[in-house]
């Protein structure tokens, strides 16, 4: 324990994240001359943005903690996440659909929803069985790889293109992230099974991903997110079936933290993510979520006691000096 003397007073890690904050605040004013390719919808982030992205990112993690004290198998933990997300924006959908404030949505949109809700539900399936083949920190660091996942499928697929300080402020970030995560990659050969199911389901939240930037240009948040949702849990259902894992039984605190995690980490924390993805290219939304490694330490370290370690303070700053420079190429 003696490495926690050397690490910084909560009042410097504040001060170092209201530096990061003002910068990158900075380098989205638009800059003159600017060639960027955004639609007449999306804006330079506001410090109100900025700050709804933070929320986002510390809503999604308390995830794994509520996982873990949900005391129930990993798949159905998942489906009942998607399952109570979905229930608890349906009043809020009829409610429009009735009063007429429901906008139409094209055959087309209608099926990138689904498509992504699909995704969303085979994402939660691979990554959570991975964690039964491989250790838990080669998973993680697989999943910070996301946002290169989704820079690559919105050049394929969107047209979004990335300069080549862009791929640095990424890369970057993704560092930072696998530093937070420990860096304890192990290559062995027993792990491949559940290393590539980790894969696999980092490609499918970056495909969740880059479908929700395409549906919301054009499909307002709340029908977009209560389709997704709902398509995501019907996925989990099936999956849940023909991996034969239950569905009922469990204890009374188990149902509350499905309802947690539904209303926190999914309502309120994917669907600020779902809601940027309006106003912000796909791969830039990927890379802010990888603030939920820094939510969920600071998290721990406030409600816990938990104080970080060292290695947190490197990643974070590598996190924040990637945003930097990942805005600092767009305003060129």
């Amino acid at each position: 324990m003696s490495g926690y003397k050397s690490c910084p007073s909560k009042s410097r890690v504040v001060i170092w994240f209201k530096h990061i904050i003002v910068k990158l605040r900075h380098y989205l004013k638009p800059k003159k001359g600017s060639h960027l390719s955004w639609s007449k919808n999306e804006k330079f982030l506001t410090m109100k943005q900025i700050l709804l992205l933070i929320t986002a990112a510390v809503a999604v993690s308390p995830a794994s903690i509520f996982i873990l004290l949900a005391d129930a198998p990993p798949l159905s933990v998942a489906f009942y996440r998607m399952f109570f997300a979905s229930i608890i924006l349906a009043p809020i959908f009829f409610w429009r659909y009735l009063s007429g404030r429901f906008e139409s949505i094209s055959r087309k949109k209608l099926l990138q929803s689904i498509a992504s809700g699909l995704f969303l539900s085979a994402h939660f399936a691979t990554w959570i069985t991975s964690l039964f083949y491989t250790p838990v920190a080669n998973s993680v660091i697989l999943v910070t790889t996301q946002p290169v996942f989704v820079a690559l499928l919105g050049w394929l697929f969107l047209k979004e293109r990335l300069r080549w300080s862009g791929v640095i402020g990424i890369l970057i970030a993704v560092l930072g992230a696998i530093v937070i995560a420990g860096g304890d990659f192990n290559l062995s050969p027993e792990y491949l099974i559940g290393d590539v199911l980790a894969l696999i389901g980092v490609v499918m939240a970056a495909s969740y991903i880059t479908i929700g930037r395409e549906v919301r240009k054009e499909v307002h948040l709340l029908s977009y997110t209560f389709l997704c949702y709902t398509f995501s849990a019907i996925g989990l259902f099936f999956i849940v079936i023909l991996f034969k894992q239950p569905l009922y039984g469990f204890q009374p605190k188990s149902y509350l933290y499905f309802v947690l995690l539904g209303l926190i980490p999914s309502v309120l924390g994917h669907s600020l993510y779902n809601w940027a993805l309006k106003y912000l290219k796909a791969y830039i939304v990927g890379v802010c979520i990888l603030g939920e490694p820094i939510g969920a330490t600071l998290l721990a370290w406030a409600v816990l006691k938990q104080e970080p370690t060292i290695y947190f303070y490197f990643g974070a700053i590598l996190i924040g000096v990637g945003l930097i420079v990942l805005f600092s190429s767009e305003r060129e």
